[in-house]
C-alpha cells in the first residue's frame, strides 16, 4: 500500500455569522459614542436584536443554503417590522405563537440540502410559502377572532386603602386616574374566546383587596385590536393604592401622575414597561422586566434613588439623574433619598426621564 494515499478532503462550511454580530454592535455602539446616530447604543441594538435572523440568512447564503436564508431573512424582516408596531402582534407574542415554524424550516433544510437544482427550486417555493404565511397570520389572519370585553366597574365602599391585583396572560395594561367619585375601579378589559376571566374583592380590616386575573389560552391576537388584547383601568384618586402585577408577555403603561399610590410591585417576562410615577409623599416600587424594554418617567423635582440589578442592559439616563455602580439617583436626592426603587432588568434598556 502506498504511503501517499490520497484521501478526500472535506469542505466545511465556514461561518461568518459571529464576526457579522460582533461588528454590529461595534458599528452601533462607536456611532452611538460619536453622536452620528441619536439615542442610546444599547437600546438601538434591544430594538434590532431580530437582525441575528437576518445574519444567520447572510451564513446561509454563503454556504449555500437556500432555504435556511431565505427563512431567515423573512423571519428576521418580520420580527424587526414587529418591534416598530408594524403588525397587531407584538415581535414576543409572533415568536411564542410561531416558534414551531423553526422547526419545519429545519425539516426543510434537511430534506432539500444537497438536492439537484429542481429539489433546491422546490425547497426555496416552500420556504417563500413559509415566510409569506407567517407574514399574513401576523397581519391579518382570519383565524384571528374578535375580543371578547368584560366592562370593569367596582364601587367605592367603607374602607381606608385598596390593594389591587392584576394577573394578564398577554395584551397591553394601561391603568390612569379616573374622574369619578363613586366608583373605585373603571374601566374595560378585552380577552381571548378561551380567556377566562376572574374578579374578586374582600374586605380585610380597613383595606379593599380587588384581584383580577384571567386563565386559559391566547393563541392569536384581537384582529380588531393593537397590541392584542388591552387592559383599560382607571383609578379613583381619592383612594390610596397598593399595585401588584404579574405578566407573561405584552406591554404596560403605567400612568400613576394624579393617583394616591404608595407602593408599586410589576413583574413582566417580556415586554415593555413604561411608569409615570406619582406625585406624593411617599412611595417606592420593585420593578422587574426580565427581556425587554423600560422606561421610568420621574416628577420634576422629585428625589428619588434607584437600585439597578441588570446584565446586558442599556441604560439612558436623563439630565439630573447620575449613576454610580448599581445605583441610580437625583441630584436632590443627595439630600433626601425620596422615591425608592428596586429595578431588575436582565436583558434589555433602561431609560429614565422627566416628563
Amino acid at each position: 500500500m502506498s504511503e501517499n494515499s490520497n484521501y478526500p478532503v472535506g469542505k466545511s462550511d465556514r461561518s461568518i455569522f459571529f464576526p457579522l454580530l460582533i461588528i454590529f454592535i461595534g458599528v452601533i455602539l462607536l456611532l452611538t459614542n460619536l453622536n452620528l446616530i441619536p439615542g442610546n447604543g444599547w437600546n438601538l441594538i434591544v430594538r434590532f436584536w431580530p437582525i441575528i435572523f437576518v445574519f444567520g440568512g447572510i451564513d446561509d447564503l454563503i454556504n449555500r443554503k437556500w432555504t435556511g436564508a431565505i427563512i431567515n431573512f423573512g423571519v428576521g424582516s418580520i420580527l424587526i417590522l414587529a418591534n416598530f408596531g408594524f403588525f397587531s402582534m407584538s415581535t414576543w407574542q409572533i415568536i411564542i405563537n410561531f416558534w414551531p415554524i423553526l422547526i419545519v424550516a429545519i425539516g426543510l433544510e434537511i430534506i432539500f440540502r444537497g438536492r439537484s437544482v429542481v429539489g433546491t427550486l422546490i425547497g426555496v417555493g416552500f420556504s417563500i410559502l413559509l415566510v409569506l404565511g407567517l407574514f399574513w397570520f401576523a397581519s391579518q389572519s382570519p383565524l384571528v377572532k374578535d375580543a371578547i370585553s368584560h366592562p370593569i366597574n367596582i364601587e367605592v365602599g367603607d374602607f381606608e386603602q385598596a390593594e389591587l391585583n392584576i394577573k394578564p396572560l398577554v395584551g397591553k395594561l394601561t391603568i390612569d386616574s379616573g374622574d369619578f367619585s363613586n366608583q373605585l375601579i373603571e374601566g374595560e378589559i378585552l380577552t381571548s374566546n378561551s380567556e377566562e376571566i376572574k374578579i374578586e374583592s374582600e374586605l380585610s380590616g380597613q383595606t379593599q383587596k380587588i384581584s383580577i386575573s384571567t386563565s386559559g389560552n391566547v393563541i392569536l391576537p384581537s384582529k380588531n385590536m393593537n397590541n392584542g388584547f388591552p387592559w383599560d383601568l382607571s383609578l379613583n384618586t381619592n383612594v390610596p393604592f397598593s399595585i401588584n402585577i404579574e405578566q407573561i408577555i405584552g406591554i404596560q403603561k403605567l400612568l400613576l401622575t394624579g393617583l394616591d399610590v404608595q407602593n408599586l410591585d410589576t413583574e413582566l417576562v417580556i415586554g415593555t414597561m413604561e411608569v409615570t410615577l406619582p406625585e406624593s409623599d411617599e412611595f417606592s416600587a420593585d420593578l422587574e422586566c426580565i427581556i425587554g424594554e423600560m422606561v421610568i418617567i420621574v416628577p420634576e423635582e422629585i428625589p428619588i434613588t434607584i437600585y439597578l440589578d441588570s446584565g446586558m442592559t442599556g441604560v439612558s439616563l436623563g439630565d439630573g439623574f447620575v449613576r454610580e455602580g448599581d445605583v441610580i439617583y437625583s441630584k436632590n436626592s443627595k439630600i433626601n433619598q425620596g422615591y425608592v426603587l428596586n429595578v431588575n432588568l436582565p436583558l434589555g434598556s433602561l431609560q429614565i426621564i422627566n416628563p
